[in-house]
């Protein structure tokens, strides 16, 4: 029972929850980056004396079934403290009655996650108002049973822990093992907090459900971690079609709620992910057609871009008969003619669409939606559903004075021409200076772009702030970079001829205002600010919008639009013409990026699939607006490591056009994919949503909101909970228990994943079915070797749950079940 086998059963297979009981147990053992290792050595292994306690007490060794309790109270309640509730989540029962434990004395400590540096800490608490200051934090993990076990050790005074299910539960084992009275106060499961996904009984690391598409990254990760490289390109697959491309351009807003950011940096998904698409490729698996019953349904989607092509692979998944109709004469939309080969080469672009057409999606090339082909005319041809992914190609401008002059771009066409047509003029802006009024992902292909057809400096000229445009700068080379300079916080009022050929952006510093009524915040000048730019070439880089011209003619003016957008349910991406939907970038506030799109097509296609079956729509479906159509508000609170990029690409950027990043290689991918945490993987291994071995339990489900539901467990739950609602601490709100019942069902009565036997229960199950047995009897059977089933065997005896029995003239004692009179 030694670490060693602690480290084999529960922590490299990614079901240590980082709690750190095991910690508590030996001195031995300490936390690092939320995994316990050992400080120098293994008492039983160096010394052989008996032990296994850091084995023994992991709440994930010995699993409990979750047992029906009744409680003794359920409230819902809202604190009467303003202060707590502008800080707290949801009716601020926790933050209230942790302050009023400690102030009234009930309790000296409080072990509890609090919010230190915008990151989740386990802190113990001692001072009332320090709950307050630190409060709205997100439970994950944060070992508080570590800091308990430590407070325990050194404090005899009441004392109490906040945590979720399993923390209660092995603080529960600790109480019991310590002989110390500990206030339990859980929180419902969480699994990265409730979630329409936890609410449904399903459980998900923080980086899946982070993706807007929803790809177990989790689960891919640890297919990597064992070798698997191609399982994990399937598991992937099996949300995101796209996976090659993703590798490459995602925002990879998987990684921002990694539970390693705080103790390390988040391990680098995309990066992964590119290796493992990286090796299907170059490891020649056949990408061939699935044989799917077809239902004789077909379905029309307008645009080869990523909503389109994954809504087309989705559907024929599901038996449709999807055609995609594409307006040019390449499929992929603003991937293939707007990013640049460097960031996505063509090669990629392509094995994703073959995949895609090999499951059976059909793409018609230079078929546009418009007067030659419209929503009639599809129906007419037999078309039961449309899905219109068109994307945005109209360049928005700013209109300003001198935008006409020559060597003026916007920056799509910019693009375009020199990736999508063929382009002979490698020197184009050799030795000029370049000018781009923007400063996000577009105006920086512009720029890399710009600088690998010889140009000698790059000015970007953007509103915002370098923090607000960390997100953007963090993918540029560094060998790049310094041949960029960024005028953050700056406008353009006009632009002018200067010397020659040359031109000058005139700009001016600005300032944001405070936010009005609508939440808009003004631009305002900065006075005597205005100065010169002089440059040669200008690309104006502030976006693209829908041409609605032909789309309009095709609908017959029918579609709804809201803010030059199509509007749609925003839950069934359903359009206002019944059996016409739309996705990807043409959509009122879409999130403008390539997977976010993704997940557009993925859920347009279960919309699709209702449809045709005469299903409703939105049953047990969910508005993602972070997912779907917010985009990134702030930057995360750290990033991956990424591979360096290669000298050739760097060395070389005035001419060269190959990728720019380097790629993990086999032993890098394999001890990156290792420091996952396997996050709410061991919630598999759980039935207990409500936290029965608390003293009272809190949460969202079952009250309204702004209003917190609180179960109590035991008496002294119940004596607390009453008393601070006696005090005026809290309004009181009704309870709907129906919800709160579902919610406990959907965890309890799952099937309880059965973790692998560990070597002991091979034994006691054994003698249990088989009867008395000698060790090397034992051995035979479950081959194992004689040594390891003679510690378990005695081990068992010491835990009284098996008997020995030396009997005169035997070579081996005989191990029997315990029979009870």
């Amino acid at each position: 029972m030694s670490f060693e086998l602690l480290q084999k059963e529960i922590i490299d297979a990614g079901l240590c929850q980082g709690c750190g009981l095991c910690v508590g147990y030996c001195k031995h053992v300490e936390m690092e980056t939320l995994r316990p290792i050992l400080k120098d050595y293994c008492i039983l292994e160096r010394e052989g004396q008996k032990c296994g306690k850091c084995y023994e007490n992991c709440p994930q060794v010995i699993q409990k079934k979750f047992k029906e309790m009744q409680p003794k109270g359920i409230y819902s309640l809202r604190s009467t403290d303003s202060e707590i509730l502008a800080r707290a989540s949801s009716g601020g029962f926790v933050t209230t009655i942790a302050r009023h434990l400690l102030k009234e004395k009930e309790l000296s400590e409080i072990v509890m996650v609090q919010k230190v540096n915008d990151l989740p800490k386990a802190s113990v608490v001692t001072d009332p108002d320090d709950v307050i200051q630190k409060a709205g934090v997100v439970y994950g993990r944060s070992g508080v049973l570590q800091k308990l076990v430590e407070v325990t050790g050194e404090n005899f005074e009441p004392l109490g822990i906040i945590g979720v299910p399993c923390e209660i539960r092995g603080a529960a084992e600790l109480e019991e093992e310590m002989k110390r009275e500990i206030l339990k106060m859980g929180l419902f499961c969480n699994s990265s907090i409730r979630t329409e996904y936890t609410d449904r009984g399903l459980i998900q690391s923080p980086c899946s459900g982070g993706c807007p598409s929803g790809v177990d990254a989790r689960g891919y990760i640890a297919l990597i971690r064992d070798g698997h490289y191609l399982e994990a390109v399937d598991l992937i697959r099996e949300n995101n079609p796209l996976s090659s491309i993703c590798g490459r351009i995602c925002t990879h807003e998987c990684e921002h709620g990694c539970s390693l950011i705080g103790s390390d940096t988040p391990v680098a998904i995309r990066e992964l992910k590119k290796f493992v698409t990286e090796y299907e490729i170059e490891h020649g698996k056949a990408v061939s057609a699935k044989d799917h019953k077809k239902l004789g349904k077909k379905v029309a989607i307008i645009g080869s871009g990523p909503a389109g092509l994954t809504a087309g692979y989705f559907l024929s998944l599901k038996g449709y008969s999807p055609t995609i109709f594409e307006k040019t004469d390449q499929t992929g939309g603003m991937l293939r003619f707007g990013v640049p080969q460097f960031r996505l080469p063509n090669y990629i672009l392509d094995y994703d669409v073959e995949t895609i057409k090999n499951a059976g999606v059909e793409i018609e090339f230079n078929k546009p939606l418009g007067p030659d082909m419209t929503i009639e005319d599809l129906k007419n041809n037999g078309f039961e559903a449309i899905f219109i992914a068109t994307g945005q190609y109209k360049p928005l401008t700013l209109h300003l004075e001198g935008e006409d002059l020559p060597n003026v771009f916007v920056a799509i066409n910019f693009l375009i021409d020199r990736k999508y047509r063929e382009w002979t003029k490698l020197e184009e802006f050799k030795g000029k200076t370049v000018g781009i009024i923007g400063g996000g992902p577009v105006a920086v292909d512009a720029a890399q772009t710009a600088l690998r057809l010889g140009a000698e400096k790059i000015y970007l000229v953007d509103i915002m702030s370098e923090k607000d445009l960390e997100l953007t700068l963090r993918e540029i080379p560094e060998e790049e970079y310094k041949y960029m300079e960024y005028h953050f916080k700056t406008s353009t009022s006009k632009i002018t001829k200067g010397k020659g050929d040359g031109l000058i952006l005139n700009s001016y510093k600005i300032e944001w205002g405070e936010p009005n009524e609508t939440g808009r915040r003004p631009l305002n000048k900065v006075e005597n600010s205005d100065y010169e730019i002089p440059i040669d070439v200008i690309v104006i880089a502030v976006g693209q919008t829908v041409d609605f011209n032909l789309i309009d003619i095709a609908t017959n003016n029918k579609l709804k639009k809201e803010r030059n957008k199509i509007d749609i349910n925003p839950i069934t991406f359903e359009t206002n013409i019944p059996g016409v939907f739309a996705g990807g970038d043409i959509i009122s506030n879409s999130k403008a990026v390539a997977i976010a799109a993704i997940a557009h097509g993925k859920e347009a296609a279960i919309s699709i699939d209702r449809y045709l079956k005469g299903q409703d729509l939105i049953t047990g479906r969910f508005k993602e607006d972070r997912m779907f159509f917010a985009g990134q508000k702030k930057p995360p609170k750290d990033f991956s490591l990424k591979p360096e990029s290669l000298e050739e690409a760097t060395e070389n950027i005035q001419w060269n056009f190959d990728e720019i990043d380097a790629m993990f290689n086999e032993d890098m991918a394999l001890a990156e994919a290792k420091r996952c945490l396997n996050c709410n993987h061991y919630c598999l291994y759980c039935q207990d949503f409500p936290a029965i071995y608390s003293d009272f339990t809190a949460g969202e489900v079952g009250s309204e909101e702004g209003f917190t539901t609180v179960v109590a467990w035991t008496d002294r739950g119940k004596d607390i909970i009453e008393n601070a609602i006696n005090k005026g601490l809290f309004e009181e709100g009704s309870v709907n228990e129906d919800e709160l019942k579902e919610a406990i069902n959907l965890k309890s009565k799952r099937e309880l994943k059965i973790l692998d036997k560990t070597p002991r229960q091979e034994v006691l199950n054994y003698i249990i079915r088989l009867g008395p047995s000698t060790i090397s009897k034992i051995a035979e059977i479950l081959d194992l070797e004689a040594k390891k089933v003679r510690y378990e065997a005695l081990r068992l005896v010491q835990l009284n749950q098996i008997e020995m029995k030396v009997e005169p003239g035997m070579d081996e004692p005989i191990f029997s079940p315990i029979c009870e009179d």
